[in-house]
């Protein structure tokens, strides 16, 4: 549904698809205090919402208030010192929380009940009609600037089944996202449009197993020099997809582009091996630790077809060397257990990419104890933490600064491998060659722009 919100409603900040970047949405402007405690919003003249009613500042106060964002919990206070300004007052700064509580969708508190409350998007919707639920839309006529290019638009939600009907057909002007290696055969009327869709793919490598010893040093630096890279990113979805070197997806604005991923190095990962005494003490092939096989388990979650074909072909690698490697798919819930209780030793697993570079949740120190935080593999840095807790306390929020202690993070973290980052898959748009304007990535959602969307008549 994070689709459709473009659509209907405005936030107080756009992010750039492609780099992360903050921009101005219905603000025209901002500005932060000198010492950084408050952050503060100007809007235009003549703004209204979609049923025409005025739009004022005290209404947004009233629609952030009202959304009960667990980042709300970072301001002291909101306000609206006139019908066009609104102020958000820091309780402490954090960087992380300006731009969530910027980027949330704003609607008109009076309808916040209602089935489709009021927003101040380019469109209005008219409701859910028909068999096939098909969702119709019309230009709002009171949106801000010179207003939408299309007249309308209809949403479907369909079925795989009803996809591939819809590719050979070519029955829409926009089909997708899809998922990459899962894009149907077309109708030559439709073009492909990949992009990266913002999941990020990792081998998570537990620090402290529940039920298990630690990897040793030794063998999470083999583990990380066993894979091709390229050939995983090929093998599993045809090179429809980027590899990662870090935390950050590449094209962010923090992202340092100069990490690149680990080399495929199996005659120094064997080394690593042996230097952490691992040895095919018996002959069968397999390698020993003080006398018994040593054996790894990578869980995975079953229904993923992606997480599968990578767990088979990580353990693969693994196997390679000698490692007892086996992948074990089990029911979605049953992994999200536990990758919380830490009760594993090696997982695939993946995050979203968000807007702001903010990663206390996945690395504090403090957000490591089962059961209780993001920090699923049990790492502890000081360093790190020090970092994580400076870049998100940037007085202004300048994004040079905090970019700079991103970086250095980042080399930390590509260096230290508390997960193996492995790739980021595409997402593919099947578009009308008749429509105009599409520009995705994968930090927004792809209709992020549709008020610049066309259609060339005659096509």
């Amino acid at each position: 549904m994070d689709r459709l919100t473009p659509l209907l409603y405005d936030s107080l900040w756009q992010v750039d698809p492609q780099t992360a970047a903050l921009r101005p949405g219905l603000a025209q402007g901002w500005e932060y205090s000198a010492d950084g405690l408050s952050l503060t919003f100007h809007l235009p003249p003549g703004l209204r919402w979609s049923s025409g009613e005025p739009l004022t500042a005290l209404q947004l106060v009233n629609s952030l208030q009202a959304s009960e964002h667990p980042t709300l919990r970072a301001f002291s206070q909101i306000t609206a010192p006139d019908p066009r300004t609104l102020t958000l007052t820091f309780a402490r700064i954090d960087c992380a929380a300006a731009t969530a509580i910027g980027l949330l969708p704003l609607v008109h508190p009076d309808t916040l009940e209602a089935a489709v409350p009021v927003g101040s998007g380019p469109f209005v919707a008219e409701g859910w009609a028909g068999p096939d639920r098909t969702l119709t839309l019309h230009r709002n006529p009171y949106y801000r600037g010179p207003g939408p290019r299309l007249d309308g638009v209809s949403v479907r939600f369909l079925s795989a089944d009803e996809v591939a009907v819809a590719a050979t057909e070519a029955a829409f002007d926009v089909l997708g996202p899809l998922p990459a290696g899962e894009t149907p055969t077309a109708s030559p009327a439709l073009q492909r449009l990949a992009y990266p869709s913002g999941q990020m793919v990792y081998i998570a490598l537990n620090y402290a197993p529940k039920n298990e010893p630690p990897l040793p040093p030794e063998v999470r630096r083999a583990l990380t020099l066993a894979l091709d890279r390229p050939a995983v990113l090929s093998d599993t979805l045809a090179g429809e997809g980027q590899l990662l070197a870090g935390p950050l997806l590449p094209g962010h604005w923090a992202a340092v582009d100069s990490l690149t991923p680990p080399d495929y190095n199996p005659a120094a990962a064997r080394d690593l091996l042996a230097q952490a005494g691992l040895r095919d003490t018996d002959g069968d092939g397999w390698l020993d630790q003080n006398g018994k096989r040593f054996e790894l388990s990578i869980r995975l979650n079953a229904e993923n077809p992606l997480h599968q074909k990578l767990g088979w072909l990580v353990s693969s690698y693994y196997r390679d060397l000698g490692l007892y490697a086996r992948a074990e798919g089990v029911p979605a819930e049953s992994l999200v257990d536990d990758l919380f209780t830490h009760d594993f030793q090696a997982a695939v697993f993946a995050w979203p990419a968000r807007p702001d570079p903010d990663q206390r949740a996945f690395w504090l120190s403090t957000q490591a104890e089962a059961g209780a935080g993001l920090n699923l593999v049990s790492f502890q840095d000081a360093q790190v933490d020090d970092l994580l807790a400076q870049a998100v306390a940037v007085p202004g929020c300048q994004p040079e600064t905090r970019a700079g202690l991103y970086a250095r993070l980042q080399k930390i973290l590509a260096q230290a491998r508390p997960v193996d980052f492995l790739l980021a898959p595409n997402h593919t748009l099947l578009v009308s060659n008749r429509v105009r304007g599409l520009s995705p990535g994968p930090f927004a959602p792809f209709t992020w722009n549709i008020g610049d969307w066309g259609v060339e008549i005659g096509d």
